[in-house]
């Protein structure tokens, strides 16, 4: 074939490929970032684009919807919607506006009465969830990102295969490459037991990646466990021995968990509900999966459960983070491992502080990924300039992803902040709006900082140029990680 030929060939690919970029719905900075690739690394960028780059799921996008629909209906079988729901007169008018632009995003209302319980790292999370596990009658729902086979997931396992014996209904969810680690046969105990286990997006579908609509970075990085509809637990804390710090490259973990008791575990379930049907075909439809919480007062939270990923138009997530900090008055401090923020992130961060709101970051200094790291640290300058203090985590890793503000809301949850986080992983997180807790976060917080160290304008005078140029590539990459 004639080199004029197999070049125009090359340049009518290269151009239908950016002519695709160009009329996606994708933020601008990504869609640059992709076709930087694909111009600059044309065979490799082309590849990885296919591979990762496509933005619409369309079969994850509609299992999702018909997961919804299905579970829908079951909400209004049961009327679960009546559990829910805080009246606009209960509330002043930032939270007003926070609750109704909650309703709008989550698959079910806010609810009050509820009682949360702060859980500050992997032995305290792992012995309640253990304890309430234990305490199981009908069943337990559990979904994890990632879940070892070391002796912790071991040990999960174990507690799970001796309520399944008993008749409580055990069912699991994990997604197929955080979990990669697993076995096989490692759910063979439990299935043998009664109990049912279920994987997120198989490895197996990859295989076939070019005749489907999959993505291979879609996630579902959720973390939710509910026991007979009564008890719930989310937040950043997966299934494995970092997470109780006796991983010796990582070594302390700090991370944020929160055990729910009210209506607002409805919402937990609903959420499960969904992701085990999209991924088993099985309805969860009977009333003793949804009870009727009792006729008690759990606790002062108001809570908004908060589910997002790729199916959905907006990003719910995103949404509340943003509103949260533009009604903030007083303080707004965040934990997050990974900080790659948005542009409207960037800019609500920078409006709060701008405006005398006390704003502050808190990320590890030493991260899993390094890649992130330089790249989150791009931020810092435009952030320090404008007022926000940062500080970087000492002791050992800090994965939580925690924001508290005023004394008014706070949020946990399995999302960062970033754009992987908002846009493509299936996320929950939890905002409560609850002055004790609020107190309590913000409680944990300055404990954090005791072992952190401020970043400041000088600490970035004094950082090299071949770290600012590290710093610059990671940006340029940041939308496509």
């Amino acid at each position: 074939m004639p080199d004029w030929i197999v070049l125009l060939l090359a340049v009518g690919h290269l151009a239908v490929v950016v002519w695709v970029l160009l009329t996606e719905k994708r933020q601008p900075t990504a869609t640059l970032a992709w076709i930087q690739a694909v111009l600059f690394l044309p065979a490799v960028g082309i590849l990885l684009y296919l591979v990762f780059g496509t933005t619409r799921a369309k079969r994850v996008a509609a299992e999702a919807t018909h997961a919804r629909r299905a579970v829908a209906g079951v909400v209004e079988r049961h009327r679960l919607d009546e559990q829910c729901g805080v009246p606009d007169d209960a509330a002043e008018t930032r939270r007003r506006t926070l609750l109704r632009l909650g309703d709008r995003l989550a698959s079910l209302p806010a609810t009050r009465s509820n009682h949360a319980e702060m859980l500050v790292d992997g032995r305290e999370t792992y012995a309640s969830l253990a304890a309430a596990i234990d305490g199981a009658e009908h069943h337990v729902h559990v979904e994890f990102y990632v879940i070892k086979p070391d002796r912790t997931g071991e040990a999960l396992r174990e507690l799970l295969v001796r309520k399944a014996r008993t008749g409580v209904e055990v069912r699991v969810l994990y997604d197929a490459i955080g979990s990669i680690s697993l076995p096989d046969d490692f759910w063979d105990p439990l299935e043998d037991a009664g109990g049912r286990a279920a994987i997120f997006s198989p490895i197996g579908r990859l295989v076939n990646r070019f005749r489907r609509d999959d993505r291979v970075d879609f996630r579902n990085h959720r973390k939710i466990v509910v026991v007979d509809g009564r008890i719930g637990f989310t937040g950043g804390i997966n299934v494995g021995r970092e997470y109780l710090g006796l991983d010796p490259e990582m070594g302390n973990w700090r991370d944020t968990h929160v055990r729910l008791t009210g209506p607002s575990v409805v919402g937990l379930q609903r959420t499960f509900a969904e992701d085990w049907f999209a991924t088993t075909d099985e309805l969860l439809d009977d009333a003793t999966y949804f009870p009727e919480p009792h006729e008690q007062h759990y606790g002062d939270a108001v809570v908004q459960v908060i589910d997002s990923g790729p199916d959905r138009t907006w990003s719910a997530i995103e949404h509340l983070y943003l509103q949260s900090i533009a009604l903030a008055e007083d303080v707004v401090w965040i934990t997050s491992p990974y900080f790659i923020p948005s542009e409207a992130i960037e800019r609500v961060l920078v409006g709060a502080a701008l405006r005398g709101v006390d704003v502050r970051l808190l990320v590890p200094e030493k991260s899993d990924n390094r890649i992130v790291n330089w790249a989150s640290s791009s931020w810092y300058r435009d952030l320090l300039e404008a007022g926000v203090r940062v500080y970087l985590y000492q002791s050992g890793f800090v994965h939580a992803k925690t924001m508290v503000v005023d004394r008014w809301v706070g949020t946990i949850g399995s999302a960062n902040l970033d754009t992987r986080s908002f846009d493509l992983n299936f996320e929950l997180n939890v905002f409560l709006q609850d002055a004790r807790f609020a107190d309590q976060l913000r409680a944990q917080f300055e404990e954090d900082l005791s072992q952190a160290r401020e970043w400041t304008l000088a600490d970035e005078a004094r950082v090299g140029f071949g770290l600012r140029i590290l710093r610059a590539l990671a940006r340029l990459a940041s939308p496509l990680m």
